[in-house]
C-alpha cells in the first residue's frame, strides 16, 4: 500500500509528481525481491500495480509538466511492466483452474490438468522473467536520478497546486470512463469491458492520493474499486477463454502431427488420452462463459446504460474542494545551497586589545 505524502494537495504540481514518482518506485523496489522465473504471485501483483501507477503519473501529468521524463526512459518503464503480463495471467488462470477442480469429472480433471501444466510450463520457460529483476534495478536507479536532477533544477513553485491540476485531470478522467462504459452493450463487448477498466483504474489512481482533500472521495475509490474488481474477473474470463481456444487447437495440431509421423513414417508419437483434455476444455470453456455472462448482469444495473453517467456528479462534488488549493511555498522542494564556511571577521575597533 503506498504511503502518500500527507502536503501532496499543496505541493506544486511539479513538485507532487516527483514525490509519487518516488513512493511508487519505493513500492516497485519492496516488491522486487520476489520477481523472477518462479515469481511469488503477490510480489508480482505489487510490482505490476506501482510500475502501473508511474506509468498513469508520467502519462496524465504530462501535459502540464512537460517531458521531465524523457521518451526512453518512459519506453523503457512499459517495456519492464509489459514483461510481467505473461507472468501474471498465467498465475491467475492457474488459480481460476485450482478452483474449478472440485466441480469437475474425474473425466474432465484430465484436460484442467493437461492446460495447468502448459501453462506452468510456459510461464517458469519465460526468459523475461529471468531478466525483469536487473531491468528494474537500471530502471529504478536511472528514474531516480532523473527525479533528483529535475528537483534540484526547481527553484520556485512550477505553476498550480497538485491539487488544482488534479481536479481537472480527474473530470477529464470521468468523462472517459463514462464513455467507455457506455461502449458495453452486450457480454461480447470485451474490448470496451477491457477499456473501461483501465478508464476506471486511471480514474481511482488519479483520486486517491487526494483522497484526503476531496469531499466524498473515499465513497467514490470504494465505488471503483468495486467496478475493477467486476471488470477484472470478466477480463479474466475471457482470456480464459482465449486461453483455451489455444489450447484445443494445439491439441488439434498435436494430433495431427501423430497421424501424420505415423501414416508417413511408421513412427508413432506418444498418444494423447483419446480425446479426454478436449472434454475437460470443453468444460472450463463452458464455465468461464457462464461466469463472464453473470458478471455482465451484475454489471448492468450498477455501471452500464443510464448508470455510467452517474459517476460524473459524484466527481465534480469531490473535485471542488481540490480546484481552490494553491501551492504552499513553504512547502516547495528548493535546491539546497552549497556549504560554505564562513570567513573569520575583521575584529571591530578597540576587539581584542
Amino acid at each position: 500500500m503506498t504511503a502518500f505524502p500527507r502536503n501532496l494537495p499543496g505541493l506544486s504540481t511539479r513538485d507532487g509528481v516527483s514525490e509519487l514518482a518516488r513512493a511508487y518506485l519505493d513500492d516497485a523496489r519492496r516488491a522486487a525481491p520476489g520477481l523472477g522465473p518462479r515469481s511469488d504471485p503477490d510480489a508480482l501483483h505489487d510490482f505490476r500495480v506501482a510500475l502501473r501507477r508511474l506509468r498513469g503519473l508520467f502519462r496524465a501529468y504530462r501535459a502540464p509538466l512537460g517531458p521531465r521524463v524523457p521518451k526512453r526512459l518512459r519506453s523503457r518503464l512499459t517495456a519492464v511492466a509489459d514483461a510481467t503480463g505473461a507472468g501474471r495471467d498465467a498465475d491467475v488462470m492457474l488459480a481460476w483452474i485450482a478452483g474449478q477442480m472440485k466441480g469437475l469429472t474425474r473425466s474432465e480433471r484430465v484436460g484442467a490438468r493437461w492446460l495447468a501444466e502448459r501453462l506452468r510450463e510456459r510461464r517458469d520457460a519465460d526468459p523475461e522473467a529471468r531478466r525483469l529483476p536487473t531491468r528494474f534495478e537500471r530502471l529504478d536507479r536511472r528514474l531516480r536520478k532523473r527525479l533528483a536532477a529535475d528537483a534540484r533544477a526547481a527553484e520556485t513553485p512550477a505553476g498550480p497546486s497538485f491539487a488544482g491540476t488534479t481536479a481537472r485531470l480527474v473530470t477529464d478522467a470521468a468523462v472517459s470512463l463514462t464513455e467507455a462504459l457506455r461502449t458495453i452493450r452486450t457480454p461480447d463487448d470485451t474490448e470496451a469491458a477491457h477499456d473501461a477498466r483501465l478508464a476506471g483504474k486511471r480514474l481511482r489512481y488519479l483520486l486517491e492520493p487526494v483522497a484526503d482533500a476531496a469531499a466524498g472521495a473515499p465513497a467514490l475509490i470504494e465505488r471503483l474499486r468495486s467496478l475493477q474488481e467486476l471488470l477484472g474477473e470478466f477480463n479474466e474470463c475471457q482470456v480464459m477463454l482465449d486461453e483455451i481456444a489455444e489450447a484445443v487447437e494445439s491439441l488439434g495440431a498435436a494430433r495431427a502431427r501423430s497421424a501424420h509421423d505415423l501414416q508417413v513414417e511408421g513412427k508413432p508419437r506418444p498418444r494423447l488420452k483419446r480425446g479426454r483434455e478436449d472434454t475437460g476444455l470443453l468444460a472450463l470453456a463452458r464455465r468461464a462463459r457462464a461466469r463472464r455472462d453473470d458478471l455482465f448482469f451484475l454489471l448492468q444495473p450498477q455501471w452500464l446504460g443510464e448508470h455510467a453517467a452517474e459517476v460524473i456528479p459524484l466527481v465534480r462534488e469531490g473535485v471542488a474542494t481540490l480546484s481552490t488549493r494553491r501551492a504552499d511555498p513553504y512547502r516547495i522542494i528548493r535546491r539546497v545551497p552549497r556549504f560554505r564556511t564562513p570567513r573569520p571577521s575583521a575584529p571591530a575597533a578597540g576587539e581584542g586589545l
